[in-house]
């Protein structure tokens, strides 16, 4: 079985050697190496553009707030696809992504990144202000956020003004009540938020993260 599973993923990475069963995966795939985005997001003032054209679909929903995939056995209603195939395991009890190292297994792929650092030791995700490095993006937020150790810091700040907060809810209304003539405030608390929900994708923009200590 696994010779022929080899035998048919016939379109092959010539820069990290993964295999593919369709040319087009292969194509999309070779994106990540030469750091190409070509599908641009066509929202007003949003800069975002993406490796695959169902990856900008998935972004454009969060500006239209479209929640178009439903589970038919609760009310659960996702932006896209994959929010809705993560959803459906809560139900079903499946865990398809297991640990190669131990017994461990989740129902989600992140997850499972996640626990293999306890048998590797990497800790990918460290904090900008101090030495402190962990295994997991939530640790690094817990500790800017609730050890005390970096007074000041603010992970959500006004475009238009020194205000800075780390409630979204107060950061969004800050928004609206004392900045009226921005163009679109729910979209920069979008923006805002978005760019503290890649803390927990890429170790390296940490360190380049627009939220900083107030002045």
């Amino acid at each position: 079985r696994k010779a022929e599973n080899k035998w048919l993923k016939k379109f092959t990475c010539h820069l990290c050697d993964r295999s593919f069963t369709e040319k087009w995966a292969l194509n999309n795939h070779m994106k990540l190496h030469t750091g190409e985005k070509p599908f641009k997001c066509t929202w007003p003032t949003c800069h975002y553009s993406f490796l695959t054209a169902s990856a900008m679909k998935d972004h454009y929903r969060t500006h239209t707030g479209e929640k178009s995939f439903l589970c038919d056995l609760c009310g659960f209603a996702g932006g896209t696809r994959h929010a809705l195939t993560k959803h459906r395991r809560q139900h079903t009890g499946e865990k398809p992504f297991k640990c190669d190292e131990c017994n461990f297994a989740s129902t989600t792929q992140s997850h499972l990144t996640r626990h293999k650092r306890v048998h590797t030791g990497e800790k990918p995700y460290r904090c900008p202000w101090c030495d402190y490095r962990s295994n997991c993006a939530e640790n690094i937020r817990k500790h800017i956020l609730h050890t005390g150790k970096h007074e000041g810091v603010k992970m959500y700040n006004c475009p238009k003004c020194d205000y800075g907060t780390n409630v979204p809810v107060e950061f969004r209304n800050h928004l609206k009540e004392q900045h009226p003539d921005i163009e679109n405030p729910d979209l920069a608390y979008l923006h805002a938020g978005e760019q503290l929900k890649l803390l927990h994708k890429i170790p390296v923009l940490l360190k380049r993260l627009s939220f900083h200590p107030s002045q």
